[in-house]
């Protein structure tokens, strides 16, 4: 006879796995950890698609970085050149596989949305009309 703790034990692995399973269109298809503890990091540009030529681009993307912190807000740097440019704007969840950034520019709020394709500790993968960015975190 399934003793009472071993019940428990087994219908909480059923519930973790259930509920953990990645709705991202490259997974993981199973983390233990909640997509807000994954994102919640610095990231660096790995590469970039463009989109409407199919061209990857790789470099160019020295100290260029995106910060999720958990408390809603991130930082971005962007360096072209000699020129650094900061961001830094609030982000959030949309659904399951979105993500919206807010942030102020030049000329007034920017609001940007991207298509999370796959989100893991060390790897994620943002993608919007025009582009498909692959970052990583060490």
């Amino acid at each position: 006879m399934i003793k009472q703790k071993n019940i428990q034990y087994i219908v909480f692995l059923i519930s973790i796995l259930l509920f953990s399973c990645s709705k991202f269109e490259d997974g993981p298809k199973i983390s233990l950890l909640s997509k807000n503890k994954r994102i919640s990091r610095i990231w660096k540009v790995e590469y970039s698609i463009n989109l409407s030529t199919n061209i990857e681009h790789s470099a160019d993307f020295d100290g260029w970085t995106l910060e999720f912190s958990k408390d809603g807000t991130y930082n971005q740097n962007i360096i072209y050149g000699e020129t650094q440019n900061l961001i830094n704007g609030n982000w959030e969840f949309i659904g399951d596989n979105q993500i919206r950034l807010n942030f102020n520019s030049a000329s007034g709020e920017q609001i940007a949305f991207y298509t999370i394709l796959r989100l893991s500790k060390k790897e994620l993968w943002l993608k919007d009309e025009k582009e498909e960015i692959h970052y990583y975190s060490e």
